[in-house]
């Protein structure tokens, strides 16, 4: 049973009519910009009712507030991410670069981000590299992302399939399917499928510079052992998030 269920969770996604957004998940990495050439900027600024990371709940029912700054350029893009819990007991910084390369529907990257947990004196490296592919079937797209933790020397793995779609000029709605493996990130958390999430976000225009952003998830934890205290985060739990995009 076990397996068999492995099997479903792995391919579901697939099946679902799904897509997302960077734009509608404000606790997400650095965005990695698409290559092309010309010069490409964003600032993110949001609100998470949950701080939601590999499946997990991870300040525990307190909110996050983030505010992001990306830039881009050919196949190069970077910034600065920071996040900082609604009872100020909590900030995190992300300082991210990545490089981008397409061919022929595919998009590959290799990205490094450091971390800095200043209230807690602490930091990490992290080495990150992904593949998607836009031009499945129905418009579906799929990608497969990994997070190497040097502190903790282990990788995570995320494989997200969905959709977006295009209502008007300006609003965008997406859905997608998540799948979380973990390989030793959470190093005292089990190794194997951590969650399944299914998510949805929308996108509304409000000028050619500014624009609103939500997103609700609902994630399910898999195969959660509660003697691990790494696995004490991992749960079933909905999180949702507001926030206002300028491009520039």
């Amino acid at each position: 049973m076990k397996l068999q269920k492995y099997i479903f969770l792995s391919f579901f996604p697939a099946f679902l009519n799904l897509g997302w957004s960077h734009d509608a998940e404000t606790t997400k990495p650095i965005e990695k910009t698409h290559a092309h050439g010309t010069f490409d900027a964003h600032a993110h600024a949001g609100w998470e009712s949950r701080y939601f990371s590999e499946g997990r709940d991870a300040l525990d029912g307190n909110s996050l507030w983030t505010g992001t700054v990306e830039l881009g350029y050919d196949h190069f893009s970077g910034g600065v991410w920071y996040g900082r819990s609604s009872n100020h007991k909590y900030d995190e910084w992300k300082y991210s670069l990545a490089l981008t390369q397409e061919s022929k529907g595919f998009e590959f990257y290799l990205g490094y981000t450091y971390l800095d947990f200043s209230k807690d004196h602490e930091s990490d490296c992290e080495w990150s590299a992904g593949i998607s592919y836009v031009e499945l079937p129905f418009a579906l797209e799929t990608s497969l992302d990994g997070s190497y933790s040097t502190d903790a020397e282990g990788t995570f793995f995320e494989w997200a399939t969905g959709r977006e779609f295009n209502l008007s000029e300006t609003l965008q709605l997406s859905l997608s399917g998540i799948l979380g493996w973990n390989e030793g990130y959470v190093s005292d958390g089990h190794h194997g499928l951590n969650f399944f999430a299914l998510r949805t976000g929308a996108k509304v225009n409000l000028s050619e510079n500014f624009s609103m952003v939500a997103h609700g998830t609902q994630s399910l934890a898999v195969d959660r052992d509660p003697t691990l205290s790494g696995d004490q985060l991992l749960k079933d739990f909905f999180h949702l998030g507001l926030g206002l995009e300028w491009s520039f």
